[in-house]
């Protein structure tokens, strides 16, 4: 479904320091459709590919827009396309200009970012990669709301109840922004890896039951599990139908 074209984040990522400018100026070079038309053997997958974006709590850094992705099943060649504005037919592939703009590591590799800069109008963008089968997938399309809606980021806003040590129950609110659609959830160790990543329509998330679980990015056998006495992170996204995040929120905890 299209509410699952969403992407998680980086404890980093809400950081205010300032990140490293080691990335090339946005240039625009050849457009979706003429990438797509340059690569006949490679069929075109849509709306397969998990994306969304998000303003970084400090905006006053040199990239303070982040393009999030998951590169699954041997993805490589990540490609980032936007339109010249708001008004722009999102469906029309011919409308999207590739920017070159490099990409970074998130939960030390299991998502990955496109820093961008700040942009003076909103925008529609699109993710793009190949995977091992030759073909071609994009993303559905990310509105970029930078500058009517700036991501919320407020960790007062989740609860965190340990009453069972090793099974947490997360609940949280909105933040002033209500276009919610789904929620993403991520628990992650201290060294900063992704332990478990979930979606959910429900504004709950309890370690490690599923049931309420509408998309799992990390569906792996055993179960994640958490140990007593460990530092762990929890990261909320809340993100709306056009895959712009509406609220983060972070907090870290201590297992008993």
């Amino acid at each position: 479904m299209k509410y699952f074209n969403i992407l998680f984040l980086a404890i980093l990522f809400f950081s205010s320091c300032k990140e490293i400018a080691d990335l090339p100026p946005p240039i625009p070079s050849s457009n979706l459709a003429e990438y797509i038309a340059e690569n006949p053997d490679s069929r075109l997958v849509r709306d397969s590919l998990i994306a969304c974006a998000a303003s970084m709590a400090d905006t006053n850094i040199e990239f303070p827009i982040s393009i999030f992705f998951l590169p699954e099943n041997g993805a490589s060649n990540f490609r980032y396309f936007e339109t010249e504005n708001i008004e722009a037919d999102n469906s029309d592939l011919g409308n999207y200009e590739e920017m070159k703009l490099g990409t970074k590591p998130v939960f030390n590799g299991y998502l990955q970012r496109f820093p961008r800069p700040a942009i003076s109008a909103n925008t529609w963008g699109i993710v793009t990669n190949k995977r091992e089968d030759g073909n071609i997938y994009i993303s559905n399309p990310i509105r970029l709301k930078y500058n009517d809606l700036p991501t919320e980021h407020n960790s007062d806003l989740v609860t965190i109840d340990q009453s069972q040590p090793l099974s947490p129950l997360f609940t949280w609110e909105d933040g002033s922004i209500d276009e919610n659609e789904i929620y993403f959830q991520v628990i992650s160790e201290s060294n900063g890896d992704l332990l478990s990543g979930t979606y959910t329509y429900d504004k709950s998330f309890r370690f490690y039951d599923v049931s309420n679980v509408v998309l799992n990015i990390r569906d792996v056998t055993p179960v994640p599990m958490l140990e007593s006495g460990q530092d762990y992170g929890f990261l909320l996204m809340a993100v709306s139908v056009d895959n712009w995040v509406n609220l983060v929120i972070e907090k870290g905890f201590v297992t008993e």
